[in-house]
């Protein structure tokens, strides 16, 4: 089996050598996308986004920006957990999106004629919603300073003046610098190269069906044929991402803040997913030209519908599926998670398992669309 996986890759090695126009598609193709991309950043409303609210001040003052909070079309209390201590793990897993933070004395230094603080933290790994959700809690502390002030001053009969109502601290999480390189050339290289890569396997298993030397490439052992066939672009194009990733944690200096290990598994399986994929569409097509514009509508929205940009929570209910049903929506969730957010591999294995199904299943379907390819060719290559 080994050898004749070695033998496939082999030939598909000879091919790109010889082949000028392909070995450019692999090389400097990509190599010209990463750097346009690196030059270019080197300098619809989301509502009810979950957040979680900690209340350490238990006061009149806490109450009612609890109300607020709930109140507010654009963000939903989900999570009231005890402490700070207890609200970062949810922020990490994605559960929510900002953590507001009402401290001891809250009150007191209202009453006190002192500016009292009201913390938000807002994830900025996804930048759209961590952005609307610290939007949600500030408008809802607005809205406790302009109404707190009369009603304290009327229950504890102090003089207005004398009443300060709290600002707020909003604090940046995760991009801190609000950078949009470390954001979005981080998700614009794998979203620009896995759909470079679904066009070259179209063009490389397009052209064994219209020379006719499919015959040739499958074999006898059309799986082991169709594995050696993808393996050396799935490779070329987590080298490139990885090369891309270099240049932006390790020379740029923004590092990988997570598990180096479980985001180059991601990657590898991000590119093998979407290798199965366009094997399957231009098996099934069996051509170029239908198959090439059926691989781009399926990856070229990638990044817009993978939650990093705009969110798909409260979309309607096709753009969710259509969203989870995309490899690139599960990867980024894991690329943030351990470039941007810091979290532990373990966090990352629900979108590693998704990757996984979404290499197999295309890839075993695939491997039919081969076979039986392999079986309709067998008489015409009988003497």
């Amino acid at each position: 089996m080994g050898e004749a996986l070695a033998a496939v890759i082999r030939r598909e090695l000879a091919w790109l050598r010889g082949s000028p126009w392909d070995l450019t598609l692999v090389s400097l193709a990509p190599l010209a996308v990463l750097a346009m991309i690196s030059w270019m950043f080197v300098a619809s409303v989301a509502e009810r986004l979950p957040v979680a609210y900690v209340d350490q001040d238990h006061s009149a003052a806490s109450r009612q920006l609890l109300r607020n909070l709930e109140a507010s079309p654009r963000i939903a209390v989900t999570e009231r957990p005890v402490d700070l201590a207890d609200a970062w793990p949810l922020i990490r897993s994605g559960k929510v999106w900002a953590i507001i933070y009402a401290p001891p004395n809250t009150e007191r230094e209202i009453l006190a004629g002192r500016k009292a603080t009201v913390f938000v933290y807002q994830n900025a790994a996804f930048y759209s919603l961590g952005a609307m959700s610290a939007l949600g809690a500030s408008e809802a502390i607005a809205a406790l300073a302009a109404d707190m002030a009369p009603r304290l001053a009327q229950g504890r009969g102090l003089p207005l003046p004398h009443l300060a109502a709290p600002h707020v601290q909003s604090t940046v999480l995760y991009n801190p610098q609000l950078s949009y390189e470390w954001f979005l050339e981080a998700l614009l290289q794998p979203g620009v190269l896995h759909l470079m890569m679904s066009c070259v396997i179209v063009m490389a298993i397009g052209r064994e069906l219209a020379e006719g030397t499919a015959r040739d490439w499958l074999g006898e052992r059309p799986l082991i044929a169709l594995a050696g066939k993808l393996a050396p672009y799935v490779v070329i194009f987590t080298g490139w991402n990885l090369l891309g990733v270099g240049w932006l944690c390790g020379v740029r200096g923004w590092g990988v803040h997570g598990s180096l290990s479980a985001l180059i598994a991601g990657q590898l399986l991000l590119y093998a997913s979407y290798a199965a994929l366009a094997a399957l569409v231009v098996l099934g097509v069996k051509n170029i030209a239908t198959a090439l514009s059926a691989v781009a509508i399926y990856g070229g929205p990638a990044i817009t519908f993978s939650n990093a940009t705009l969110p798909t929570i409260d979309a309607p209910l096709f753009t969710q599926i259509w969203s989870r049903a995309l490899p690139f929506t599960a990867y980024v969730e894991l690329q943030m998670q351990q470039m941007f957010m810091g979290a532990p591999a373990a966090a990352s294995a629900g979108p590693l398992l998704a990757l996984l199904t979404f290499t197999l299943i295309p890839f075993a379907l695939a491997a039919l669309l081969a076979r039986r390819l392999l079986h309709r060719s067998a008489p015409e290559a009988a003497p």
